[in-house]
């Protein structure tokens, strides 16, 4: 399967777009950047993507190194009551490593109070058996997309197997491109073609400078299986 495949599926990109606006989503999100090694992100130390120093990012000591880009903040419109660290944590560290809350927590989670009703009707269009982790990935210009990977390709591989979906609705492209490697090979795509697709995480991945808000909505659950 191709990392980045197109979903058909039309919503309006423009009333998902006001009503996070005015929940003022970029105040609530939080920063998602990634250590820094001799410059560059700790996943592209082999130099394939532009070099980004000039981004915000961690040093060698996980100290914030500011800069003249910001890059993306996340924030969780689902949780599941009780449990901590799905209300804003993206990934946990577990005894087989770090992983992503929604492989850790791959079960039924419930909306935040504060969700706007057409984004959850959206969500429900897909009739999932259940739906986990709904989250924002989001910039603020000046920005650049860190370069990252949020998921091992194991792990991924045996999500899919069972059931696991990742649908990414394009709310506001902002002007960039998402960049992924394969290998030695570099692939971009213009977003502003899409409203919706599937997206393997596991791989290498960044965006270009955007120079609007950028608002990508990410949904994980698990589809039914005949």
């Amino acid at each position: 399967m191709e990392p980045f495949r197109p979903i058909e599926f039309d919503f309006n990109q423009q009333c998902v777009y006001d009503d996070l606006i005015d929940m003022n989503i970029f105040d609530k999100g939080f920063l998602a950047t990634v250590n820094y090694n001799d410059g560059r992100s700790k996943w592209d130390q082999g130099g394939y993507f532009n070099e980004y120093s000039d981004v915000i990012h961690y040093d060698e000591d996980h100290n914030i190194i500011k800069g003249s880009y910001n890059t993306f903040v996340t924030y969780n419109f689902t949780h599941i009551p009780g449990i901590d660290e799905t209300e804003d944590n993206s990934f946990i560290n577990t005894s087989d490593g770090r992983k992503p809350v929604w492989h850790v927590y791959d079960e039924a989670w419930e909306w935040k109070k504060d969700t706007p009703e057409y984004l959850k009707n959206i969500v429900s269009e897909f009739n999932l058996e259940y739906v986990s982790c709904v989250r924002l990935v989001g910039q603020s210009p000046p920005s650049k997309g860190i370069v990252h990977v949020d998921a091992g390709y194991k792990d991924n591989f045996k999500y899919y197997k069972n059931g696991g979906v990742s649908i990414t609705l394009n709310v506001s492209d902002g002007g960039g491109h998402l960049q992924y490697r394969v290998g030695e090979e570099i692939f971009e795509v213009d977003e502003s073609m899409y409203k919706c697709w599937h997206f393997d995480d596991s791989v290498p991945h960044c965006t270009t400078e955007i120079y609007s808000p950028r608002i990508q909505i990410r949904i994980f659950g698990k589809r039914f299986i005949d």
